[in-house]
């Protein structure tokens, strides 16, 4: 007996690969499959009829191509805007440069976003899409200059975002080659972090966490991060060996929080976490591993969200709360 599929959203932003082709490749992609739901966004006022037209549709899942602020506009919408949350529709995150931390998390392991897409859809002709979905909370991040807020899974600041190779490199598949280049990365960035962490730093490098309405700490950070996601960059995991599972009916509506002194030590220390793959175990002088549920962060450097570089406003101070949970589909 032929399994009836339901109908696969996919939304697009043609402005996130100008002068690539691969917007093309994408759309070939598309005209080769069927029971799909094509809409392409070139304004902000777009996101909100798309998602109407995808819940008025009844599709089964919505894919998500483009960058960053393609993806974090739809959380905002799910979220404030209450679209979709009452049909519970999960989301596909396909990489797109800036984005390919949150993708990778997913599964992904294909940069191109063709070949994620042709994945995916193959998955959905098997019928086994939805057996792929599982649940994470996203983070608000509100004090952000020019935006005000934004919502995403994974925030990043300190002397490590001076690495911009960390947060924009390639996915690529799992396997001896992708851990000796991980490897590889990581002694990279603990040797220049480490004589980084010799030299002097200036007042303005300082970050000041208050974190669950502790006390706060002021310091210099090698790294502050943030995130729901179970892994890090170059898929280091982070809690109990193998990841923190985040099956649908499981609560654990908080982040996971690490901070990691500029100090020699402390970057050493965890540098030996890093190519070990997991950051379970911090427990020397200068390194925090925990679990929150909000943060405030005041800071004059710029940080990442999601893979995307930002400025805090003014005042200097981010706000970051954990949110609702969304459903998402895993790659592989």
């Amino acid at each position: 007996m032929e399994v009836q599929l339901g109908i696969i959203a996919i939304l697009s932003s043609p402005s996130s690969f100008k002068g690539t082709g691969e917007m093309d490749r994408i759309r070939a992609v598309i005209a080769n499959g069927s029971g799909i739901f094509h809409y392409e966004v070139e304004k902000h006022k777009d996101i909100a009829e798309a998602l109407t037209r995808f819940q008025q549709a009844e599709v089964e899942a919505i894919v998500i191509v483009g960058d960053r602020a393609l993806t974090s506009a739809i959380f905002e919408h799910i979220i404030e805007k209450e679209m979709l949350k009452k049909m519970d529709i999960p989301l596909a995150i396909l990489p797109a440069g800036d984005n390919n931390i949150v993708a990778g998390n997913l599964g992904a392991n294909q940069t191109e976003p063709h070949l994620a897409l042709k994945t995916l859809l193959a998955h959905h002709q098997k019928g086994d899409l939805l057996t792929r979905v599982t649940e994470y909370p996203l983070i608000k991040l509100e004090g952000v200059r020019g935006i005000g807020y934004l919502y995403g899974l994974f925030f990043c600041a300190g002397d490590i975002i001076k690495r911009k190779r960390v947060f924009q490199g390639k996915i690529s598949a799992r396997g001896f080659l992708y851990r000796m280049r991980t490897g590889l990365n990581v002694i990279a960035l603990i040797q220049k972090a480490y004589r980084s962490a010799l030299g002097k730093f200036s007042l303005d490098e300082a970050i000041r966490i208050n974190r669950n309405q502790r006390g706060a700490v002021v310091g210099h950070f090698f790294m502050v991060l943030i995130t729901t996601l179970d892994q890090a960059f170059w898929g280091i995991s982070i809690g109990p060996k193998g990841g923190t599972e985040h099956t649908l009916g499981h609560r654990q509506d908080k982040a996971h929080f690490i901070s990691v002194e500029n100090t020699p030590q402390a970057v050493l220390e965890t540098g030996k976490l890093m190519l070990r793959g997991n950051y379970d175990g911090i427990d020397h002088a200068g390194n925090i591993i925990a679990e929150i549920q909000h943060a405030r962060i005041v800071l004059e450097t710029p940080f990442v969200l999601d893979g995307s570089y930002y400025e805090a406003d003014e005042a200097g101070e981010l706000f970051v709360t954990v949110t609702e949970r969304l459903k998402f589909i895993r790659l592989s």
